[in-house]
């Protein structure tokens, strides 16, 4: 899919996807529902398409996938045409919803968020009005009870945001830590064998200082993201 990267661009892009260590190496006939779905993801944010139709992507996917996929189609520049229940993903993503009265045949479009449609009492046929007083006024309960709701939803998105980054960033690390250490053992190498000239064997000690600076550091941070 990606003949043109480097092996190290195409491990970091596989951490993106939580694919690090020895994942790299799996055959795909050994991986998990949630993993071919990752993959799948993967392969799809290489193919430079403009316009994606989605049926109810977040099924059979796991919690971690549904993250990698929500967070692919937040970095999606072109137009998503979205058909889901999940009203987390709905409420990341959608910039317009589509509502189908069924009852008239026809097709409602509500300009703006989930939070927003469902705010405005779940009607997408109500967006383009220049008030909201010809509406029956609801009940000062049902207002706190969505409000309540509203912020039960926000927090809860907060959470999962914050995971998401912090096994992002966990698969990151360890991607970089793997490639480090490939890098120090070619370091190692060359130099059980050193080169005639005094300046390459200057340069080879420079890269693995180099070289262990960083892992020390990625090592430090990993162990922070552990905890």
């Amino acid at each position: 899919m990606a003949p043109h990267m480097l092996v190290s661009e195409i491990r970091s892009y596989l951490a993106r996807y939580l694919f690090s260590g020895e994942d790299v190496f799996k055959k795909v006939e050994v991986l998990s529902g949630g993993e071919r779905g990752r993959l799948a993801l993967a392969k799809l944010a290489l193919g430079n398409a403009n316009l994606l139709l989605l049926d109810e992507p977040t099924n059979h996917l796991d919690i971690p996938s549904q993250e990698v996929l929500q967070n692919v189609l937040s970095d999606f520049e072109g137009t998503i045409i979205l058909v889901s229940h999940d009203r987390y993903l709905i409420d990341a993503l959608a910039t317009q919803v589509w509502e189908i009265d069924k009852d008239r045949a026809v097709l409602n479009v509500f300009r703006g968020t989930y939070t927003e449609y469902r705010s405005r009492g779940g009607s997408a046929g109500t967006s383009d009005r220049a008030s909201d007083d010809s509406r029956p006024q609801r009940g000062e309960a049902f207002r706190k009870a969505r409000a309540a709701k509203n912020r039960e939803i926000a927090d809860e998105r907060r959470v999962r945001a914050a995971e998401l980054r912090r096994q992002k960033r966990l698969a990151e690390v360890e991607a970089g830590i793997s490639a480090l250490e490939e890098e120090l053992a070619r370091i190692r190498e060359s130099l059980a064998n050193p080169p005639a000239e005094r300046a390459e064997i200057q340069r080879l000690a420079e890269e693995y200082m180099r070289a262990e600076r960083e892992m020390e550091a990625l090592l430090e941070e990993w162990g922070e993201l552990q905890e």
